[in-house]
């Protein structure tokens, strides 16, 4: 009997072939959490996280495979959404993927919607195919842009604790940003978004905040965040009890 396919998009906390920049040397070749809830699911899987990715590619990426494959195979769909101020384009005859950390248009709130158009045309598309989907907010939409985001990994202003700073009001555009995705709360099927409202303020979460243990057992080191070995599990755990 042929296994049917969990199907995962996402950014680093999801790429299978994932290695940290802070510790080029270490093997980071442990199993990532899609991996890990394929086999619990007894399916097969296909991964197309890749590090730096933003909402665009992880909605595009799925996108992609649906329309290019048989759906009959696909079990079960999971885009692990990520920041929304990541902008992704592609390049060349190919089309290849690449990413900026930062889009250089627009602003927080245009990218928000941007973010949010893609998770709902995301399930409109497993809608129309008839797939079983579910959504998971694996890292903050907007908070850590409004926090000031930290510098690259590899970048020595990392090191020492160095932020961009915001150039707006937090509370003020916080309150707004939670008005924009109250705005789609009618039309995002929340039984099936692991982390909705996605604002800490009414009850939402993202699983970067879940799965990371104060005392660092579950990321790679107090310096690069990214899940271990048990944060994978974790992640995975996590998603497998949500599933209903």
């Amino acid at each position: 009997m042929i296994k049917k396919i969990l199907l995962v998009s996402g950014c680093s906390n999801t790429d299978k072939d994932f290695y940290s920049e802070l510790h080029p040397d270490l093997d980071t070749s442990w199993p990532k959490w899609p991996e890990l809830l394929a086999k619990k699911l007894n399916m097969d899987c296909v991964n197309l996280g890749k590090s730096g990715a933003g909402n665009e590619y992880i909605y595009r990426s799925l996108l992609h495979y649906i329309t290019r494959n048989d759906t009959s195979n696909i079990g079960l769909v999971i885009p692990a959404w990520t920041q929304c101020n990541r902008k992704d384009y592609q390049e060349g005859n190919l089309g290849r993927y690449t990413n900026a950390r930062v889009d250089p248009n627009g602003d927080v709130f245009s990218w928000a919607r941007r973010s949010l158009d893609n998770f709902l045309s995301f399930q409109i598309l497993c809608e129309k195919y008839n797939l079983p989907y579910m959504h998971v907010h694996m890292l903050h939409l907007y908070k850590n842009w409004l926090d000031g985001l930290k510098f690259k990994d590899i970048d020595p202003l990392n090191l020492n604790g160095f932020r961009h700073v915001y150039p707006g009001d937090k509370e003020k555009d916080n309150k707004k940003l939670i008005k924009i995705i109250g705005d789609y709360e009618d039309r995002i099927n929340i039984k099936k978004f692991i982390g909705w409202p996605l604002s800490s303020e009414y009850g939402g979460f993202c699983l970067q905040e879940k799965y990371i243990s104060l005392f660092f057992k579950t990321q790679i080191s107090k310096l690069d965040s990214h899940p271990n070995k048990l944060g994978q599990k974790k992640i995975m755990e996590f998603i497998y009890d949500r599933l209903g």
